[in-house]
């Protein structure tokens, strides 16, 4: 289904990290190791669980002195916290050369590759790929995927053209005010930085005679 039935690519389930060298090691040098997850690795050389910062100190230190030995690139998959950090020990962002962040969020089919930490080039540059029947599929347009359900008519709603590192990406902007029945209007932003959206409407206030005193503001990127 995926396509990858005669490529060269093995398969194996084990977490502790001597095996893994050890089973690496025996035949021909692979270019590209991915370990899922640095989470649940361990070595003999840490007495203490998976998942602790002394074990995954010590895993990874133990696969960053095989890539550097043999030149293979290796890849230390580790899962991320509701807010967006890496769980468990943030050791590993220290140790390694680039940190990647592969994003995505529920009822859409697309997928961003963010990244944060880059040793070797920029770190504002993103990949965007959709998930099909064949996996990830590298998008070249995403403007178009971002604006695919995008209703022109709809007041309230311009598409904005900004940049991600070198890359052109359009995405649309959807603001919304209402009369306020509450003492202190609400500010709901999605997508943006709430105290930029604050700034802007001091502006308008200041500068443009437009009230926001009794009004709610949605702001929503899309």
């Amino acid at each position: 289904r995926l396509g990858v039935a005669g490529t060269p690519v093995e398969l194996a389930a084990e977490t502790n990290v001597e095996d893994i060298l050890a089973t690496i090691a025996d035949g021909k040098r692979p270019d590209l190791v991915i370990l899922d997850s640095i989470q649940t690795l361990w070595t003999d050389m840490a007495d203490s669980a998976p998942g602790t910062v002394t074990q995954v100190r010590a895993a990874a230190q133990a696969m960053i002195r095989y890539a550097k030995s043999t030149g293979a690139a290796i890849v230390l998959v580790g899962h991320v916290t509701k807010e967006g950090q890496i769980a468990g020990p943030r050791v590993v962002e220290h140790m390694v050369d680039a940190v990647l962040y592969f994003e995505g969020e529920g009822g859409h089919h697309y997928r961003i590759l963010r990244t944060v930490k880059n040793r070797f080039g920029p770190t504002d540059e993103i990949g965007v790929f959709e998930m099909s029947d064949k996996g990830l599929r590298e998008v070249a347009n995403p403007s178009e995927l971002f604006l695919g359900e995008r209703h022109a008519k709809s007041p309230g709603a311009a598409v904005f053209a900004g940049m991600e590192g070198t890359r052109p990406v359009l995405v649309e902007i959807q603001a919304l005010v209402a009369p306020s029945t509450l003492g202190t209007p609400r500010r709901a932003v999605v997508g943006w930085d709430g105290a930029r959206l604050s700034m802007i409407l001091a502006v308008l206030e200041a500068h443009c005679g437009v009230r926001f005193g009794t009004h709610d503001v949605y702001l929503n990127v899309a």
